[in-house]
């Protein structure tokens, strides 16, 4: 090898070295930082330094969550915020849109949830505290489902269910069959 080659090898490994410095930083941070989240205000993610398992972007998720428990009159159905939640983690690790498929189905005491103008007015009551986040779930690609069968327990009539909540014949068949496809369940 010549001087010249010598020299040339010698440059090349400088900047190797010098790039690998200056990238340092960036990977050092790499496991604990996230992207900004799908879903503002909902569903708050915690960055988790050197975590052991985290959100794959290369493969497909599937999930479905089970709602049954309501939020009370003024609060979020807690498996609502889960749901943001499930989303954010993935989007925020990088997990592209077309690998999330996250559906949420309520039932049971969750089923109010789903209330729309008219039907809180006809329950003499004004405001859905999950309405703003059941739009956003919908926005960021999530699938919000309720039960037909309690619906019908509740009294609830298609035409008071909001915008972006598709009815189901029931929570049982939709959680079933979804596993079927392959959805993980998580339960509240």
């Amino acid at each position: 090898m010549g001087y010249g080659t010598m020299n040339s090898v010698k440059q090349l490994i400088a900047v190797t070295w010098l790039s690998a410095c200056a990238l340092a930083p960036a990977f050092a941070h790499a496991d604990t930082a996230l992207l900004p989240p799908l879903i503002p205000g909902y569903g708050e993610v915690t960055p988790v330094e050197n975590a052991g398992e985290r959100p794959d972007p290369s493969m497909d998720y599937k999930v479905v969550l089970n709602a049954t428990k309501g939020g009370g009159e003024e609060s979020l159905v807690p498996f609502l915020d889960k749901a943001a939640k499930v989303a954010n983690l993935l989007a925020q690790s990088g997990v592209p849109a077309e690998h999330r498929h996250v559906v949420v189905i309520m039932q049971a005491a969750a089923t109010p949830a789903v209330l729309n103008a008219a039907g809180l007015k006809a329950r003499g009551k004004a405001r859905n505290p999950n309405a703003d986040l059941i739009a956003k779930l919908n926005a960021a690609g999530v699938s919000v489902r309720v039960c037909g069968q309690a619906l019908a327990g509740a009294n609830i009539a298609r035409s008071e269910v909001l915008p972006g909540v598709q009815v189901d014949l029931s929570a049982l068949t939709t959680v079933s069959a979804l596993q079927l496809k392959g959805y993980s369940l998580l339960v509240d």
